[in-house]
């Protein structure tokens, strides 16, 4: 099971930045499509 935890944290120190980098990715492009979203929605009440 150590073995494991090592792997384990050894990826996560390799990858924390691609990680970090994407979840910014996919957050940026929610906060794009959203005020579109909330604009077309109060335009059409």
């Amino acid at each position: 099971m150590e073995k494991h935890k090592n792997l384990f944290d050894l990826f996560v120190q390799e990858d924390r930045f691609e990680l970090h980098s994407y979840l910014t990715y996919l957050f940026n492009q929610l906060c794009d499509h959203l005020p579109d979203h909330v604009e077309e929605k109060l335009a059409n009440q």
